[in-house]
């Protein structure tokens, strides 16, 4: 909940991408950083977006595509890929972007959902609606690896530094 409360207020005071430090694109995958959050993240067509968001060494996947819920509320998710299929929770919460309002669901990571995703081509997300029907999102996940190695590594590097530069002796100098 408290990754989602900064990302709410990350996007609310940035209204664009262009404000964020070091993007780089990796295939069809993009790495960022932004006051100590990392994100890697991808989106399909434009329509809808999957990604992760790494603060405070907690990270969580997100996963909008357009349908609105209730804030706080828990949905399920069916995630497949090329080596099966799992369920997951999420809970959706409004985040305020340049363009408005939209609804994001968060789910944690674990080992073997973050090896299923390093492991297939694509990714779908089948989302049920009320009337018994699923919406389905697919996402390539052509440079998901290397944009996932980059934000883990970059976060890695910049906690070692405020470590570095924090500890007793780092800010004397020799005399």
């Amino acid at each position: 909940m408290r990754l989602a409360l900064i990302v709410l207020a990350w996007l609310v005071f940035l209204p664009s991408s262009v404000l964020a430090e070091d993007r780089v694109e990796h295939g069809d995958w993009y790495s960022q950083f932004l006051e100590g959050m990392g994100e890697a993240g991808t989106h399909e067509n434009g329509l809808s977006t999957f990604g992760i968001l790494c603060a405070d060494g907690n990270c969580r996947y997100y996963f909008a595509n357009g349908i609105n819920c209730e804030p706080s509320s828990n949905y399920p998710l069916m995630i497949t890929t090329e080596g099966g299929a799992v369920s997951v929770e999420s809970v959706c919460e409004p985040v305020s972007t340049a363009n408005g309002d939209i609804m994001v669901y968060w789910f944690n990571e674990s080992d073997a959902i973050n090896q299923a995703f390093q492991k297939t081509t694509v990714v779908g997300f089948a989302f049920p609606l009320s009337d018994g029907k699923f919406k389905v999102n697919k996402f390539s996940m052509d440079g998901f690896k290397a944009a996932l190695d980059r934000m883990v590594s970059g976060l890695r590097d910049k906690r070692e530094r405020q470590k570095d530069q924090s500890s007793p002796g780092a800010s004397q100098g020799r005399t």
